[in-house]
């Protein structure tokens, strides 16, 4: 009879998707490694090297001792990056890290190709570059996987980011006719409330996202890497 109960119980767990909140869940925190206060390694190290690129680490130099500066700038990554702000570094914050720091340089490139032509379909500086096939181009060039697609479909992808979340590599997606509800434009968020992106007028241009045209127009953002 305690068998067959205990059998019933794991049916129920089953069914009610509980066992992954319970055993699962304790076997992925066992197998993770975290860095907290009081660790050293060279993990450590270059996690101090990254978010003081990034802005996050007030620290003259690395030292590859976690204490409560790292904590504090892990605490404050996190913050800005929507992960659970605990000032524990596991998987989740580092890869996190990882992508910040090669988005960082992605940001940073796109200033190379400020006024090449807009060109329909276009996918590199040669030919000219549309909206999207800006996006797959710097994406690629980074080694970041991309299917050459639209902006509407780039607009499904990731998960969506709150404006007032937007972080440098983000991706901001427009509607040209707010009355039609089709996303027809994307760019890169570069900070400070600018985005780069490839116009038909100017082509790849920096423009601001609440200025009178786009502002309007501003149909959301989405977070792919």
């Amino acid at each position: 009879m305690r068998k067959k109960t205990k059998l019933a119980a794991i049916s129920f767990m089953l069914l009610s998707g509980t066992v992954q909140a319970t055993a699962f869940a304790g076997q992925t925190h066992a197998s993770a490694v975290t860095y907290s206060i009081g660790a050293s390694s060279s993990v450590v190290t270059t996690l101090q090297t990254d978010l003081k690129k990034l802005g996050y680490f007030n620290y003259p130099t690395a030292t590859g001792y976690y204490g409560t500066v790292t904590r504090d700038a892990v605490i404050a990554f996190q913050s800005s990056y929507g992960l659970i702000a605990d000032g524990i570094t596991g998987p989740l914050t580092l890869d996190a890290v990882s992508r910040a720091i090669l988005k960082q340089k992605l940001i940073a490139d796109t200033s190379s190709y400020l006024g090449i032509p807009y060109a329909w379909g276009g996918t590199s500086p040669a030919s000219g570059f549309d909206c999207s096939g800006f996006i797959y181009y710097m994406f690629t060039k980074f080694g970041v996987s991309q299917t050459r697609t639209t902006s509407s479909n780039l607009f499904t992808q990731g998960y969506a980011v709150n404006k007032s979340m937007l972080q440098p590599g983000d991706l901001v997606f427009f509607h040209n006719s707010p009355s039609t509800g089709v996303v027809d434009h994307v760019g890169f968020y570069l900070g400070g409330g600018s985005f780069i992106s490839a116009l038909s007028s100017k082509g790849i241009y920096v423009q601001q996202l609440d200025n009178s045209y786009w502002g309007p127009r501003y149909a959301g953002a989405r977070r792919v890497y």
